[in-house]
């Protein structure tokens, strides 16, 4: 008697099931020919199934048929053709067309050939299957699935009765099983099975080996009376649904990827096999349409780690097969749209990669009229971002009407209001329309109602249009519009199976939480006992100072590059990365260079940084900042991420970019700096959590914003199962409406008066005319607090009727003309923006301030399921009046929940900042023009001197300090550069033009002696230099005019040079010389330069734009050689923001101005002619007029050294 928990009883179980299902039946081992990789019986008694192959065979190969067919099949394996393509394409030998199996016809009844070789196929199932003649050849297989005799999958089972489960099956296949063999290595898919769990692999690659998850939840359910891992044999493994999988899902194609080790891009072939709530999500929604037909919508909410992209391709194509009763297509085109360009890429790349017919797939990239072209034509899959639907309408035919499924990623933001609409008309005909039952346009008196009813269903679901909407977190809306019954998703792969599964990691495991507490305090109390503010506005100026603040900044850029540096850098195989995400713009400006210069200083720049934000921004010293002049080689956008992913770059600093869709698996650890909140705080965090086995094993948040509640509550919203409770209303509308009336500011005349123009193209240039007089005579005389009241009703209607008018099922012209007026209208209501007290930060100071560990560990997730409440659409009151208060009363507000807990050694380090810059010794020091590396190593000694002699009042401060290295060199710094400030306004240099052009003149004679042979002499060229300063061109460009005049000066004529100062000149030199360049080119153009794509120039292009310097690489003579290493420096020197560059003593920072100076001069030589040539008159000007610098001018100092990353 066979014992119940052995291995063997569980073999005998699966294999007895199969043999007695449906075109099953049981062989031997001895029946396999491992030589020639086939059951020779099983593959004639399927040729001999096909009459008119078998007759051609005899013909030819009489009493070699079979064996002719072996051989042909075995050759192609040998020349490296996929099982997978014999068993779908087979071979054609001697004009017999063979087939190596029939899949199951969709329409064609029991009668029809096709049927009947269907029936003919045969799936065997093999027991202690033997696969190897070599070595190995007494290893056996636990079972194995063939086809007509050719083998396909194979299976090492475990019966945890016996002490052993799945993970000994995986071991034994990376182990004991040979990946070179010649049957495992074509055959498609190698299963592992337990009694409680299912994994899987296409590709044997000995220890190296990655095994899937198969399984129907992260534990599989119980089955009554079977296994819990019985769904293998009772469905997988049936017949059906075999054929299925050969035809449909298993895939095979090239890809690219990145060789870990090399980082070179190489070519492989890959073998996809579908994970279970893959398969199950595309099986579940191809048998609703079947029983449902067109025009319902479907929710998959599959988690991040689900493989999404894969499913979407795997359910286009299966809908381009499906067929209804008729013969024809349930689908004429298949639309996949989402809103980001890269999610676009990635969608596209899975799905041309899954296609099996050329030109199934149409990719929409480029123009809208592509996409138009596309709907017009026949192409069945078309790809394309949700934004080209309102640009294509112009080019669409809407003649045909066809039956579309629209596949939407990322559906929570994919389609807003308005894209919703477009969409629907761009795959709407008027026959579309006419099936909507409340919709006839002749029932409407005029045509401006027709078209408004028109409009209106355009945004409503319809008839001929199924929307699959797929995203792994659900808003209220999402759930309303495509959920089941408006509740519920369709299909769901949640976060925690993800996670379970180890598809991604769970990023609340390791986590951080800092609280910055402060306390603030009145600059003069006495004076200022009397004034008093708006509380709420109070508050916030309060909050932006604190947010500004660079002192707090500081302090925790310190902490994030020391955790970094200690603990993050060895993650991940000592690949591990970082990103730091900033509440604004100016912040990562702050952030990159505060970052940077703690990695120079303390850490001898052993890594590097990149900044990502939109536009140009002004950092807290003033300077202008964009991501081409802060990262290296001036990358902006997609090139960031690009250049992230080289060894150097380990820090990524961002403001609202890469926070959803960025992809970096060397991702590790996130520190983050701005507030988070649902969905938002899950995207984000959510950059973290992708797997990279077998190094990455967990991750790290660092917060300095958030408590770990709100988080919390935020990933349980999404960690299992999620239903949405609460009703939506679509009668509000009319509510909403009814409030904006009520205030008669408009009739309803003039709402009609204003559609009819917006829809006449020789009308609607009146209607900005029509709304101002509305605005002028009725808004108008409204009080501050009304108006705010009205414009917030509008907005109201306006954002909620978008939606509601996707879920109402009825017509009503009315409000569609209502909700264009209130559109237009809305942009020309008056908007009082928010004054806020921003004197306030001047009479308020940061007195103390700790940052304090508040949690350390993991956040504990729920394992139960969650309701997602359905948002109110809330009331619109009066602005509450804000209650005034004294700054003595806002600041105990808001020090209060900080009260007893800071104390003296809390005080923060202004302190000790004012008391080393009253020290006469250092400032003694800078004037002695030491060497800046001296100048350090003295306020290093007398900081810590100042500390030690005052122990008890610094003792905090001494112990962070110790725990933060960084800190006390940025201090160091501020405090040398502001005691520089302070000397230089105490000196009054003279400017005069014709002395400091005849020293430029004296020092760069000998580095022009070549370049003055060919072009004009070097007083010339400093003149035309000096014109070129001196004249207007436009105010961004001419702000370099006086801060090179007044470097240069500083530079040529102080008669006691500093070394500090000019370093800064130095660098101020180096930064300037590309805005040089675009005044240059101003000036002989008339015309700025442009930067490549679109974006802002940078240096790049600036360079390019000038033929002497971009030529300069090709240069042979000595001195185009030497110009071009000058060049090649300053572009080092600015990479690296001059202060990481090897220029370190007086001597170099001499020689280092120099060249700069003479890159200057170079440009503009060959500029003379081209200036002449445009009309600027150069005549030398030396009667220049004198002037002196104002008495204690500190602006003259900042701006010159205003790119210094010391000014901070």
């Amino acid at each position: 008697m066979l014992n119940p928990l052995s291995e063997t009883t569980f073999e005998a179980h699966i294999a007895n099931y199969l043999a007695n299902s449906d075109l099953y039946n049981q062989r031997s081992s001895a029946q396999f020919d491992i030589e020639r990789l086939c059951d020779a019986e099983m593959l004639e008694q399927f040729l001999r199934a096909q009459p008119i192959v078998w007759k051609k065979l005899s013909q030819h190969f009489a009493g070699r048929e079979t064996e002719t067919v072996i051989r042909e099949y075995n050759k192609r394996l040998d020349r490296g053709e996929s099982i997978l393509n014999i068993m779908r394409k087979g071979f054609t030998v001697s004009g017999a067309k063979v087939k190596f199996c029939q899949f199951k016809p969709t329409l064609e009844g029991e009668g029809t050939e096709n049927y009947r070789l269907y029936r003919a196929n045969r799936f065997s199932v093999v027991r202690q299957m033997r696969y190897s003649m070599g070595a190995d050849s007494g290893n056996e297989l636990d079972l194995c699935i063939l086809l007509n005799g050719i083998p396909l999958f194979t299976f090492e089972l475990k019966n945890e009765g016996t002490g052993q489960n799945y993970t000994h099956g995986i071991a034994q296949y990376r182990t004991q099983r040979n990946a070179e063999n010649r049957m495992l290595r074509n055959c498609l898919v190698h299963f592992v099975m337990d009694n409680q769990y299912v994994f899987m692999t296409t590709k044997l690659n000995g220890e190296g080996t990655t095994f899937l998850p198969f399984n129907r939840e992260t534990v599989n359910p119980t089955i009554e009376g079977d296994y819990p891992t019985a769904y293998m044999w009772r469905d997988i493994l049936q017949a059906d649904s075999l054929l299925d999988l050969l035809l449909h899902f298993i895939k095979r194609y090239d890809e690219s990827y990145e060789d870990r080790n090399t980082k070179e891009m190489k070519r492989r072939t890959v073998v996809i096999f579908p994970r279970y709530h893959q398969l199950r999500a595309v099986h579940k929604l191809r048998r609703l349409v079947e029983e449902e037909g067109v025009g319902h919508n479907y929710l998959i909410q599959h988690s991040a780690g689900s493989g999404k992209t894969k499913t979407m391709a795997w359910l286009a194509h299966q809908f381009t097969n499906m067929i209804d009763a008729n013969g024809a297509a349930v689908f004429d085109s298949i639309i996949m749209v989402t809103d980001r360009i890269v999610l676009n890429r990635n969608m596209a790349e899975d799905v041309v990669n899954f296609e099996t017919t050329l030109g199934t797939v149409m990719d929409i990239r480029k123009r809208s009229k592509t996409l138009a072209d596309a709907l017009n034509g026949k192409n069945r899959i078309i790809i394309s971002t949700v934004q080209k639907f309102a640009y294509a309408l112009d080019y669409l035919k809407h003649e045909q009407q066809k039956r579309y499924a629209v596949i939407i990623d990322e559906a929570h933001t994919a389609v807003g209001n308005e894209a919703a609409k477009d969409l629907v008309n761009a795959l709407s005909t008027q026959e579309d329309l006419a099936q909507i039952e409340d919709y006839n346009p002749d029932d409407y008196e005029s045509p401006l109602d027709a078209l408004m009813a028109q409009q209106q269903n355009y945004r409503k679901m319809m008839k001929h249009i199924s929307y699959f909407a797929f995203t792994a977190t659900p808003k209220d809306k999402t759930y309303a519009l495509y959920g089941k019954d408006g509740k519920e998703a369709h299909d769901l792969y949640s976060m925690k199976q993800a996670i379970d599964e180890k598809f991604i990691l769970d990023v609340t495991q390791n986590y951080i939480s800092y609280k910055t507490m402060f306390e603030l305090i009145e600059k003069d109390p006495d004076k200022d006992a009397e004034v008093q503010f708006e509380k709420k506005k109070a508050l916030k100026v309060i909050a932006a100072m604190l947010g500004k603040d660079m002192y707090i900044k500081s302090r925790k850029a310190s902490m994030m590059v020391d955790q970094f540096m200690k603990f993050t850098i060895n993650k991940i195989n000592h690949q591990a990365k970082a990103m730091v995400v900033c509440d604004s713009r100016q912040s990562a400006a702050d952030y990159k260079q505060i970052i940077d210069r703690i990695i120079a200083e303390e850490y001898k720049g052993e890594i590097k940084t990149l900044v990502a934000f939109s536009g140009e921004v002004t950092d807290s010293s003033g300077k202008k900042c964009t991501e081409a002049n802060m990262n290296d080689d001036g990358v902006t956008d997609n090139a960031i991420a690009e250049k992230f992913k080289e060894d150097d770059y380990k820090i990524l600093i961002v403001a609202e970019k890469f926070q959803t869709g960025f992809d970096q698996k060397l991702l590790h650890t996130m520190f983050v700096d701005r507030s988070l909140g649902g969905i938002q705080c899950i995207q984000t965090l959510s950059r973290l959590n992708r797997t990279y086995w077998p190094y990455k094993e967990d991750t790290l948040v660092v917060d300095f914003r958030n408590d770990t509640e709100s988080v919390r509550k935020a990933f349980n919203q999404y960690y299992t199962v999620t239903t949405l409770s609460g009703e939506i209303d679509p009668q509000r509308v009319y509510t909403m409406k009814e409030d904006v009336e009520q205030w008669n500011l408009f009739s309803e005349e003039e709402v009609n008066e204003v559609c009819e123009r917006l829809i006449d193209p020789k009308k609607v240039s009146s209607v900005p005319s029509i709304l101002l007089d509305i605005v002028r005579e009725r808004v108008a005389p409204l009080t501050d607090e009304e108006k705010d009241r009205y414009r917030k009703l509008v907005n109201r209607f306006v954002r909620q009727y978008g939606f509601l008018a996707q879920v109402i099922d009825f017509t009503d012209p009315d409000l569609e003309k209502f909700y264009v007026f209130c559109k237009v209208f809305y942009k020309y209501l008056p908007y009082t923006k928010e004054t806020l007290p921003m004197e306030l930060a001047s009479m308020i100071d940061l007195d103390k301030l700790r940052i304090q560990l508040s949690y350390e560990g993991s956040i504990k997730l729920e394992d139960e399921p969650t309701e997602l409440k359905s948002s109110r659409i809330g009331e619109v009151g009066l602005k509450q009046e804000d209650e005034k208060k004294t700054i003595a009363e806002i600041l105990n507000m808001v020090n209060s929940p900080f009260v007893g807990i800071l104390n003296e050694n809390d005080k923060i380090i202004k302190q000790i900042l004012e008391e080393l810059m009253r020290n006469p010794e250092l400032a003694d020091a800078i004037r002695a023009n030491n060497s800046r590396d001296v100048l350090v190593n003295i306020c290093r000694q007398k900081f810590d001197d100042t500390i030690v002699d005052q122990i008890e009042k610094y003792f905090h401060l001494k112990e962070l300090l110790e725990k933060e290295k960084g800190l006390e060199q940025m201090l160091i710094n501020k405090i040398l550069d502001n005691l520089g400030l302070q000397i230089s306004a105490s000196r009054n240099l003279i400017y005069d033009e014709a002395v400091l052009k005849d020293k430029i003149i004296a020092m760069m004679q000998p580095e022009f002696v070549g370049v003055c042979k060919k072009m004009r002499a070097l007083p010339e060229i400093v003149d035309c230099f000096f014109f070129v300063l001196n004249t207007v061109s436009l105010p961004k460009l001419d702000g370099i005019n006086d801060l090179l005049k007044e470097g240069l000066n500083n530079i040529f004529t102080d008669p006691h040079p500093n070394a500090v100062m000019r370093y800064s000149l130095f660098n101020s030199l180096v930064q300037k010389y590309e805005s040089y360049l675009k005044k240059l080119y101003y000036l002989i153009n008339d015309d700025e330069i442009e930067g490549q794509g679109g974006r802002d120039a940078m240096l790049a292009d600036a360079v390019h734009a000038f033929r002497c310097l971009w030529k300069l690489k090709y240069a042979t003579d000595e001195d185009g050689k030497k110009f071009s290493s000058y060049l090649q420096m300053l572009r080092d020197w600015r990479n690296n923001e001059a202060h990481n560059a090897p220029v370190n003593t007086a001597a170099d920072v001499d020689a280092a101005i120099k060249v700069v100076v003479a890159l200057y001069l170079y440009v503009t030589a060959f500029s003379i002619t081209d200036l002449e040539s445009v009309g600027h008159d150069m005549e030398a000007r030396r009667d220049c007029p004198l002037y002196e610098l104002p008495e204690n001018d500190a602006v003259s100092y900042s701006r010159v050294a205003e790119d210094g990353p010391d000014d901070k």
